[in-house]
């Protein structure tokens, strides 16, 4: 656990902001009002998600979720929309209508890791971080500083810290986190270098036919 507290720090860091932002709370607008509620909720809800898979990383299990047909960009979508909050990045979604038997919150939590780490190591970047999916091929990309060659076959290991992320917070748990829900799903990770500066980190999932996607009937 205390090899895992990075993966804790970023909800809880972002609760203790929206609580500080409580105490004016009678002079915001009713507008920011709802906002500040919603994302307490949010980020309530993140933390108790991050502690069961935590949990479920440490004892080799997986939270008792239901399998169930998942499209990937509404999980996308919603990862964006969260780091957007956390992080103020201009983050972009391009996605297909890939679909994929599995957990939500599980498959939420691995595409989240590699957009915070993406914003995390390229601090004052201005370049849009981007989530690329077709096919069931999740992408994460970034202008950041990129991988060193000799890191890249070592990034998914379990408590593997680059020398170069060793002065930032971090235990080197998220990308394992994101290698183990993508197996558990059938799937297989990935990370090179992006021509043009920057990486790709990502997963490739076995997708749901389209003929056999559920769709809701018109009177749904």
């Amino acid at each position: 656990m205390q090899n895992a507290s990075h993966e804790l720090r970023t909800p809880l860091t972002s609760l203790r902001t929206n609580v500080s932002v409580m105490k004016r709370f009678d002079r915001l607008s009713p507008e920011a009002q709802r906002r500040l509620v919603d994302d307490l909720q949010g980020e309530t809800r993140e933390l108790t998600d991050l502690v069961n898979e935590l949990v479920g990383l440490a004892t080799e299990t997986y939270q008792d979720e239901p399998v169930q047909e998942v499209v990937l960009r509404e999980v996308a979508e919603r990862v964006a929309a969260r780091a957007r909050r956390r992080t103020g990045r201009e983050i972009v979604v391009d996605a297909d209508s890939s679909a994929v038997m599995g957990r939500p919150g599980a498959l939420e939590r691995a595409l989240s890791n590699p957009v915070e780490n993406a914003a995390k190591f390229d601090p004052q970047g201005t370049a849009p971080i981007e989530i690329h999916i077709r096919d069931g091929v999740v992408e994460v990309r970034d202008r950041g500083p990129g991988i060193a060659e000799a890191e890249l076959a070592h990034i998914f290991e379990r408590f593997y810290r680059s020398p170069s992320a060793r002065g930032l917070p971090g235990s080197g748990l998220g990308l394992s986190m994101v290698h183990d829900i993508a197996a558990a799903h059938g799937g297989t990770v990935f990370a090179y270098n992006r021509e043009g500066g920057g990486a790709v980190i990502g997963m490739r999932l076995p997708t749901v036919p389209e003929e056999q996607q559920w769709a809701p009937r018109p009177d749904q």
